[in-house]
């Protein structure tokens, strides 16, 4: 909802749609941003609406009301919004032909969050969906090119529509202050573009309608809005705007994902070139073990370094520690018995300050030390990355559920550290994706 003054509101997006369709479809679109998304049939039910909020990172309701009386049709998008509350992001999904209680809608949601959150707050009504060929052009919404009137949705038996200014027929529904931001303005400056959403807010706009052609259009719209300061948008859209807004606030899209970390202790010919590939594959940050001054694997040391990769890390990057990466590196056979339990022990010493997204081990004695220093109970299979790889979890311990692939030094082609590192983050997003177990509602 754009930068806000007051006490920060949980990143989750709250959505109050005026059918089943469109609440499936702004679902939908929510979830290739990368937010767990649900959708609520029946907005009769505001404790399932509570309960989903607490579950999931985006919950869509369908107040089903595109066809209601004006006056039931804002009690129920009203009561949608408090049940949901709080929410970073609230919108008030509309039809993309602006049929049914646009106003009456819009007004209500509105005054919900003035009342929730004491304001100010600007409706931010957005209504093209580019790729289902609906725009906005100087304040006209267009069909497929054509004005909504000369569509047959003029001879719509339950909303025919006889207009496309959308100011004009936000009109004929709420007194709000309307204001237009003209496609020149849209795809300006992108300073320009935030200075008029500014002023509008400041000037008392209730509504702020923007034209836009493409979703890059839309975009930049929500990113502006979202770079107001002291200002909450309710975003009025058929879904694209609502998507923008939460993207725009760094919502989705692996916000809640961590660096990778793997794990080699095996000195194999065979291992050294997988970790040179996997290299070559991707970014990469290399912390080397450490040795101390007799030339053995210093746990502290190595610690330290990935402490500081990880830190340092992106979400997503990947962090290799490893004792051998090239031929002349070798251990000596008394110092390289102890790299599996100096290994482990950095892992597990580093793993309690910094999270991970998922574990690669390679190396003989690598799994069964790690697995040992981090507590786990086992690993639960879910598959062979390719024969004798495993990917699974981690079952039992601090760490339970961590996704994790084990392979031995010997094991592979030289793709295999690449594939399995691909693996564990398809098993990331996952385990991203989960979401608790439901309290039952049986009485």
């Amino acid at each position: 909802m754009g930068a806000v003054t007051g006490p920060e509101r949980p990143r989750r997006v709250l959505v109050v749609a005026d059918d089943l369709t469109g609440a499936n479809a702004t679902a939908a679109g929510l979830a290739r941003a990368g937010l767990r998304s649900v959708t609520v049939a029946d907005a009769g039910h505001p404790e399932l609406v509570a309960e989903f909020a607490g579950r999931f990172d985006a919950v869509v309701v369908s107040a089903d009301n595109r066809h209601a009386e004006p006056a039931d049709a804002a009690r129920d998008v009203r009561r949608a919004l408090r049940a949901g509350w709080p929410a970073a992001v609230v919108a008030n999904r509309i039809d993309s032909t602006l049929r049914g209680n646009v106003g009456a809608t819009t007004e209500a949601m509105l005054a919900e969050l003035v009342d929730l959150t004491g304001g100010p707050v600007v409706a931010l009504c957005v209504p093209a969906h580019p790729e289902a060929q609906r725009q906005t052009v100087g304040g006209v919404q267009l069909l497929g090119g054509r004005r909504l009137e000369e569509t047959e949705l003029a001879d719509d038996p339950r909303s025919p529509m006889t207009r496309s200014e959308v100011a004009g027929l936000l009109a004929e529904q709420t007194d709000l202050p309307v204001r237009s931001v003209p496609l020149e303005t849209v795809t300006g400056p992108l300073e320009d573009l935030t200075a008029a959403l500014a002023a509008a807010a400041a000037a008392g706009t209730g509504i702020v309608v923007a034209d836009a052609l493409t979703l890059d259009h839309v975009e930049r719209v929500a990113g502006a809005a979202a770079a107001v300061e002291g200002v909450i948008w309710l975003c009025v859209d058929p879904g694209p705007g609502t998507v923008a807004m939460a993207r725009a606030l760094g919502m989705g899209g692996g916000a809640d994902a961590a660096p990778y970390l793997a794990v080699s202790g095996s000195a194999t010919d065979l291992t050294r070139r997988q970790l040179a590939r996997l290299c070559a594959a991707r970014p990469v940050r290399v912390v080397r073990v450490a040795l101390d001054a007799d030339g053995h694997p210093d746990a502290d040391a190595t610690t330290a370094a990935l402490h500081d990769a990880l830190g340092s890390a992106d979400p997503g990057d990947l962090v290799l520690v490893a004792s051998s990466l090239e031929p002349g590196d070798l251990l000596g056979p008394e110092a390289r018995t102890s790299v599996p339990s100096v290994l482990a022990r950095a892992t597990r010493r580093v793993l309690e300050s910094e999270r991970v997204d998922g574990l690669y081990l390679t190396g003989g004695d690598i799994a069964a030390a790690c697995l040992a220093e981090l507590a786990a109970d086992g690993l639960d299979v879910a598959d062979e990355v390719v024969p004798l790889a495993v990917a699974g979890s981690l079952v039992g311990g601090p760490w339970s559920g961590l996704p994790v692939v084990t392979k031995g030094g010997l094991i592979g082609d030289e793709d295999t550290a690449v594939a399995c590192v691909a693996f564990l983050e398809q098993s990331a997003r996952a385990r991203r994706r989960h979401v608790p177990p439901a309290r039952t509602r049986v009485p």
